[in-house]
């Protein structure tokens, strides 16, 4: 096992705090699909949860229609190394127009972890996951976005990972030698 990142120890915090494996035979299993898990990692970003990741536009099938959302591809390799050391699982879904949608849960071994884990990184998961009355907030897939309720309160909170923005930047042109005409001087 190697050793985990801040990032990673929150994000098995947050997959833990959104799905259950069964313990039982026939007892129900809770997942968290993919963009919503990506939604919630981008607003993480944005609450510096997750200080080591970035994002950038990413084209995305969301509700049977292509998309561009603001995809971390750190959040996504974490989700990957955290599913080689065995502590999430992914499960593959096809919808009804035949696209695959990915889909993720916390192993037992994760829960364990997660529950093992720090207070500080558990603190800073809660201000994604917890709402101002304290309660857990679910996350719901809408048309539009998915969305953070509290079911005690009522409180809806779109997480629009959809949001594009506009970076500003600078850029110049850079010509290897070969590209640049012979020097008359010499």
């Amino acid at each position: 096992m190697t050793e985990l990142t801040q990032d990673q120890k929150r994000l098995i915090i947050l997959i833990s705090n959104f799905t259950k494996p069964a313990k039982k035979r026939n007892e129900e299993e809770t997942w968290i699909k993919k963009i919503p898990l990506l939604a919630l990692v981008n607003r993480g970003i944005h609450l510096g949860v997750f200080e080591g990741y970035d994002f950038a536009p990413s084209l995305v099938d969301y509700m049977g229609t292509s998309r561009y959302a603001n995809v971390s591809k750190e959040g996504e390799d974490d989700v990957a190394d955290l599913r080689e050391e065995g502590y999430i699982e992914r499960l593959k879904l096809a919808t009804s127009n035949h696209v695959y949608v990915s889909a993720y849960m916390s192993t037992h071994s994760g829960i364990k972890l997660a529950g093992s884990l720090e207070k500080p990184h558990h603190d800073a998961v809660d201000k994604l996951v917890k709402c101002k009355c304290g309660s857990p907030k679910s996350i719901e897939s809408r048309e539009d976005a998915p969305y953070l309720v509290c079911k005690k309160c009522g409180s809806e909170e779109k997480v629009d990972i959809f949001d594009i923005r506009e970076v500003a930047y600078e850029s110049g042109p850079v010509f290897s030698d070969i590209w640049l005409p012979p020097d008359s001087t010499k």
